[in-house]
């Protein structure tokens, strides 16, 4: 027999086995970043929705919480309230990550980093819940802590690319499609206290972290339960199993309501904002992930000509979504238990017949067949869509999909190997010989298929460092509580620009300072972050004077988000009045103080007019 290669019983070795993971999941992920060419102190990333997760970052850092940045939106303030989200978890450990390493970049790089360890531990308790052996185990965590998808990711998605609590809510799944309690008192104690840590602790612990993480891993958690309850229910009529799921899933909304119930009573004090939180329908169909990207290399593999396969794809298929990747070996077993399910229904064995592998096996390819058929273009994400335009990317459940079809790989192996070991009765060298290049095989293919072999360290540094210098020399010229007016105005969050440039670029000064204000970054949609888009469309020449009237100490002017025929305009009419700009290294920004302005024009600015102007309604000078 393969004795432990095969051994799947919960026992003390596991924290061995959970230790080991967990290493060499932060080693790859050292190694596969490449950072000792980065610089902690720099965001790994720079561009896209990396750029707002860092100004969150700082924003902990500064303020001890999220929902409010007084140096964003100037110079009322910048209040997130208008953009409900259910990430508590994410942002708890933002803020103690800050606290403890005293720089929001560091804080940052530091939490996507240990996402990866994270990651693998969580899969590693679900593959052994689902009967997985040590063996197999450890190279399957492993590499669904590197999935393609946390580099596709990255920073720029961080909370989503923390995805360790997708293997805790498919615990729950599990458990209750097999018929197990998940409700109940601790076993074999009599002790008052001991009892209480069974497995109705265990899924209000889940239900809280599931529910406090990710809108949409909780989302998809919901989706599963709902699954593994049916299933229960049809299999064997067992109606306590789906209340218990049930009970569950409704202490993940609750949980959840309760993380945003701060956004809806700001929502119910100062009227609801439909501008900051936009979604519209058909999102969920450019968004979803199509059977052949699963299937396809990952835009970013290291061998070329698998990149450029998925490059040819993605540019000359419609629908490019996020460029969803499976990588090989999940892409496998999800094959594997799309087989299983044919088998199935060709074969008509019934359940006692398959054994525990088969029966799970069973119940992984159910609930993958679900997540598939949310995930994919034309899905029932686009019937939820036609109720609720709430969720958007769909296609983010590849990840449910990814660990389910690890789990198929490593039973499958495992069950060949007890079949190997019955029929050929290996010595002990030999067991451990094969169980040795198993493990480095997976693994092996896993980096080679799954991790990037390039990096952007020496450009993202160079280009951070430049800013410092330019938003830093800004900074010193003004004094402490200043704030400065950005144009042209761009609509944050998720807006649309004139020239195409990325509106999350109106927080780059955020990032380079401390003491001094931006009018960029509020949240679009309330007159208290919309007033310059009013302020824009005075003539060139007024605007200074008028931006001076209401508090400003300086005007920035981002040229390469501002149209040609107004850049002309507005660079003319400035200089004339403020004279020479300070203009950044890459020429993108231009920079004047406000002092320069002749005091008459500022006086000439009614008071009622500049009220009026920052209630975001126009009028005439």
């Amino acid at each position: 027999m393969m004795g432990d290669m095969t051994e799947r019983r919960w026992g003390r070795g596991d924290w061995g086995l959970y230790a080991a993971t967990a290493a060499l999941a932060l080693g790859l992920a050292l190694l596969t970043l490449q950072v000792w060419e980065a610089d902690w102190a720099i965001p790994w990333s720079d561009f896209g929705d990396a750029i707002p997760v860092a100004a969150h970052f700082k924003t902990v850092l500064e303020t001890g919480w999220y929902e409010h940045q007084p140096l964003l939106g100037a110079p009322f303030g910048q209040q997130y309230h208008d953009f409900p989200t259910a990430e508590t978890t994410n942002f708890l450990m933002a803020t103690v990550l800050g606290h403890l390493l005293g720089n929001w970049a560091v804080a940052m790089n530091a939490y996507f980093v240990l996402g990866f360890p994270l990651a693998a531990l969580a899969a590693a308790w679900f593959l052994r819940v689902a009967g997985v052996s040590r063996l197999l185990t450890l190279p399957t965590a492993v590499l669904f802590a590197i999935l393609p998808f946390h580099f596709v990711q990255g920073e720029p998605h961080l909370f989503v690319a923390s995805y360790y609590v997708v293997p805790l809510g498919l615990v729950l799944a599990l458990r209750t499609a097999r018929g197990e309690p998940l409700w109940g008192w601790r076993r074999g104690t009599t002790h008052p206290v001991g009892r209480w840590f069974g497995r109705g602790a265990q899924t209000v612990v889940l239900a809280i972290v599931v529910g406090s993480t990710d809108t949409y891993f909780a989302v998809f958690t919901l989706i599963m339960l709902a699954t593994a309850g049916i299933v229960a229910v049809v299999r064997d009529r067992s109606g306590p199993r789906f209340v218990g799921a049930a009970i569950a899933g409704v202490l993940i909304i609750a949980v959840m309501a309760l993380n945003m119930l701060d956004d809806a009573v700001y929502g119910w004090q100062h009227g609801r904002n439909d501008g900051a939180f936009e979604r519209m329908p058909e999102h969920a169909e450019y968004f979803a992930f199509k059977l052949a990207q699963l299937l396809l290399p990952w835009p970013g593999h290291r061998i070329p000509a698998l990149a450029d396969l998925r490059e040819y794809y993605d540019t000359r298929f419609p629908l490019p979504s996020e460029q969803p990747a499976l990588g090989f070996v999940a892409a496998v077993g999800f094959l594997i238990l799309l087989g299983v399910l044919i088998h199935r229904v060709v074969t008509a064995r019934r359940r006692a017949a398959l054994g525990e592998r088969g029966r799970t096996l069973g119940l992984l390819a159910v609930l993958a067949l679900v997540a598939f058929l949310f995930g994919t273009v034309g899905g029932l994400g686009s019937v939820v869509a036609l109720m609720t335009d709430v969720l958007r990317s769909w296609n983010r459940i590849l990840v449910v999909i990814a660990l389910l079809g690890l789990a198929a790989v490593a039973l499958a192996i495992d069950a060949g190997l007890a079949r190997w070991a019955r029929a050929a009765d290996p010595g002990r060298a030999v067991r451990r010989t094969v169980a040795g290049l198993l493990v480095a095989a997976l693994v092996l293919i896993g980096v080679l298929d799954q991790t990037p072999g390039t990096n952007a360290h020496a450009a993202t540094n160079a280009r951070f460092l430049g800013y410092d210098d330019y938003f830093g020399r800004i900074e010193a010229s003004l004094q402490p509580g200043d704030w400065v007016v950005q144009l042209p105005y761009q609509g944050f969050p998720e807006a649309q620009t004139a020239t195409g440039t990325d509106v999350n670029d109106v927080l780059i000064p955020f990032l380079h300072t401390t003491a001094i204000g931006w009018t960029g970054g509020g949240l679009r949609g309330r007159p208290e972050a919309d007033w310059t888009e009013v302020l824009q469309s005075f003539p060139a020449e007024e605007i200074p004077a008028i931006a001076a009237a209401a508090g400003a100490s300086g005007l920035l002017l981002d040229r390469l988000a501002t149209p040609e025929e107004q850049l002309d305009e507005w660079s003319d009419a400035f200089a004339a009045v403020l004279g020479a700009p300070l203009e950044s290294e890459d020429e993108r920004y231009w920079f004047w103080s406000l002092d320069a302005v002749p005091p008459a024009r500022v006086a000439a600015v009614s008071r009622h007019a500049l009220d009026s102007l920052l209630q975001g309604r126009e009028w005439s000078p």
